[in-house]
């Protein structure tokens, strides 16, 4: 179906960063990049997620969102 999207901080990590060290964990992805990522507007998915609309969760003031709860949420449409 054509390229899956990987966020722009995975794409440039080296093998001795933090974030190569945790790319076999489920990443959260922030609200820019879940919008890339379902060709939406972060307004729109800051509001889906005040809404539960989408699986997230508040880091301080800031939403992250599950990789893999995304992808089923997709998936599962």
């Amino acid at each position: 179906m054509g390229r899956e999207f990987t966020p722009l901080a995975m794409q440039t990590a080296s093998k001795s960063t933090p974030e190569a060290q945790l790319s076999n964990t489920d990443p959260l992805w922030t609200v820019d990049e879940v919008a890339v990522y379902l060709r939406m507007k972060p307004e729109t998915i800051r509001a889906m997620a005040r809404r539960g609309e989408l699986p997230a969760v508040k880091v301080g003031k800031f939403w992250r969102f599950k990789r893999s709860a995304l992808k089923d949420l997709v998936q599962g449409s």
